[in-house]
């Protein structure tokens, strides 16, 4: 069996400047053809999964690209068009089957390369263009990311779509080698996989999604034990994601059963009255941060301050040091700051080099939406261009280009080239510093992830009150264009399920 394989992940801010362009998936990756499988084969992705279970079954895979960039503003059109064409092209030779990373929160550019239909819905365009060309004998599978958005088109066009479970997302390798042995059971006629989607009317933000305890807990428990129930083969919770200006963003349910459509539908809408319920429990109170940083200088343990707001892991600048300035201002003495993005203050500590004295106006160089520079003065402790770690599970690196960190009173910030995504490691101790030693740092990104990647070193995580596009409060994002409406939290929904 030949197998076409494919990655195009992108988790997209329509509120983010600027544009996700060809340079920034360079950055990350773009790989064509068997460089695919070179760069995938040993790592716990999406791809090293898939490329573990079709081994598993004796299917020989058919490369063609895998691309993926930073969270950021939405793909440019022309190079969005560019990698869709080269999927399309090469399913000319029509393979037996095929399987499909995508993320689900995608957008692309209003910039005229596309008309409305695939700005609504990029992925479920993409899917349904792959399925016009294969023709309907050619299972299709699927591979999302949890923070993903689905729609009809898109479960219309594909044999069978899964979800990460896991948040962190350390099950990606797992979900995408199920996917493989998905496909070949549906290939050789062992399953008939009938799928139904239940959407309900509310968008979520991030900050409580934690698999490991929390209201997602509580939903993927119960997954599991539908899981179990005759005739379901997967049950898949698509969160959404709270930065798509999209019309089919949001939560949903999707039921996968053995040729049993009532019964996946049944299943689908008792999950997601059960999401509906909860949707109360998914914001959490923020700190302001004047009362965080009383609170860490009154601790006698180090106390963690998330800036939710300005994570670039959900599209973010990066670059926000309002923060930073009121951790100066209030006498924090002992600290830390993971990251600050501003390559033109790193290249000049480069410049002055390790051990030297440098005056920085730091930050806030991306856009209006994430506060003032701060003029801020420091000794340079570390200047590295080594690469970075993404996690502790899948074996990938960031290459963050020149990083660099600044003594600035005593508070260590983190300053890098390129935006990076670093809570779901310690990067003080990848860098050579120890954050028990510490009273206040400061981490971009969600609470749940530097929780887990700091077990067992700092026990209290304060979610603060900061500024950017990424706010767990959703109302205060921006103006929401093509959002389907009435939605929650932004008007009082009391019938918020829809299922066809």
């Amino acid at each position: 069996m030949r197998v076409l394989i494919a990655e195009i992940a992108h988790e997209s801010n329509c509120f983010a400047s600027p544009a996700t362009s060809r340079a920034a998936f360079e950055a990350g990756e773009l790989l064509f053809g068997e460089a695919l499988v070179t760069g995938h084969c040993t790592k716990g992705t999406v791809l090293g999964g898939m490329l573990r279970g079709l081994a598993a079954v004796g299917a020989t895979p058919v490369p063609v690209l895998a691309a993926s960039a930073v969270p950021s503003g939405p793909v440019e059109g022309a190079f969005f068009k560019d990698l869709c064409d080269r999927l399309i092209a090469a399913t000319n030779e029509v393979p037996d089957a095929i399987l499909l990373s995508l993320h689900g929160g995608l957008a692309i550019a209003d910039d005229g390369v596309f008309g409305q239909d695939w700005r609504d819905d990029p992925e479920g365009c993409l899917v349904a263009a792959v399925r016009a060309q294969v023709g309907a004998d050619v299972p299709i599978v699927v591979v999302f990311d949890l923070h993903s958005d689905t729609s009809d088109l898109l479960l219309a066009s594909a044999d069978l779509t899964l979800a990460f479970n896991e948040e962190p997302h350390s099950d990606a390798a797992e979900r995408g080698e199920e996917a493989a042995l998905r496909l070949d059971d549906i290939a050789s006629g062992r399953i008939r996989p009938v799928q139904a989607r239940c959407r309900v009317a509310m968008l979520l933000p991030a900050i409580a999604m934690a698999t490991d305890d929390g209201p997602m807990a509580r939903l993927h428990d119960l997954r599991r034990e539908m899981e179990t129930r005759l005739g379901v083969i997967d049950v898949s919770i698509h969160a959404g994601f709270y930065g798509s200006d999209q019309p089919e963003a949001g939560f949903s349910v999707v039921c996968t059963t053995d040729g049993d459509g009532a019964l996946a539908r049944a299943t689908a809408r008792e999950l997601a009255h059960a999401a509906n319920g909860m949707r109360d429990d998914f914001y959490v109170a923020l700190v302001a941060p004047v009362e965080a940083l009383a609170y860490a200088l009154e601790s006698s343990h180090p106390v963690a301050l998330i800036d939710e707001a300005d994570d670039p892991a959900g599209g973010g600048a990066c670059d926000g040091v309002e923060i930073l300035r009121a951790m100066v201002k209030g006498g924090i003495a002992r600290g830390g700051v993971s990251t600050v993005c501003d390559p033109v203050s790193v290249a000049a500590m480069a410049a002055a080099g390790e051990g030297a004295e440098v005056a920085l106006m730091l930050g806030a160089r991306t856009d209006n939406r994430h506060g003032e520079p701060l003029a801020i003065s420091g000794r340079v402790v570390r200047i590295s261009h080594d690469p970075v770690p993404k996690d502790n599970w899948s074996g990938r690196v960031s290459d963050a280009g020149l990083v660099g960190v600044l003594d600035a009173g005593g508070i260590l910030v983190v300053i890098t080239q390129r935006r990076l995504v670093s809570e779901n490691i310690d990067i003080f101790a990848h860098l050579g510093f120890d954050v028990m030693s510490m009273q206040a740092v400061l981490f971009k990104g969600l609470t749940l992830h530097v929780r887990q990647a700091l077990a067992g070193k700092i026990e209290t995580f304060l979610s603060i009150d900061g500024f950017g596009v990424t706010h767990p409060d959703v109302t205060r994002l921006g103006g929401f264009r093509r959002l389907k409406r009435p939605c929650w939290p932004f008007e009082a929904v009391l019938e918020p399920l829809s299922l066809p």
